[in-house]
């Protein structure tokens, strides 16, 4: 094995199980989907192929085949069609937070609406009493 795959071989916490498996990436509050293919998986990531044209946001969902659940995900790097991503809500050799204990990405990414200003509603006739 050659020097740079011992390297990055010692940087993962889990190790990669092959796979070829379709995948949908979701985002936008699950309004926006692309669909991918998992190369790689392990308990902590995977890497993705995707067409290089798609834009990648740096937090999404992702689902993998055809199971039901669904992972919040961050993009660690990308390059042309490859993308590594992490799984937020697996937990790290460090002792981080697990999902149970934080909030996911789905929670993080909700717009919470919020009262205008009085000094914009009263320009808003139709908000007026």
């Amino acid at each position: 094995m050659s020097q740079a795959a011992q390297n990055d071989a010692e940087r993962r916490i889990a190790p990669r199980t092959r796979i070829l498996k379709s995948g949908k990436i979701l985002f936008n509050n699950r309004y926006s989907t692309f669909d991918c293919t998992v190369r790689n998986i392990s308990a902590t990531g995977a890497l993705l192929t995707i067409d290089p044209a798609v834009p990648l946001p740096k937090v999404f969902e992702i689902r993998i085949g055809e199971e039901e659940a669904i992972r919040p995900a961050k993009l660690v790097y990308r390059r042309d069609s490859l993308a590594g991503i992490h799984f937020m809500d697996a937990a790290d050799a460090e002792g981080e937070e697990t999902a149970a204990t934080s909030p996911s990405a789905s929670e993080d990414l909700r717009i919470h609406p919020r009262p205008l200003p009085s000094a914009m509603a009263a320009n808003l006739p139709w908000l007026q009493p």
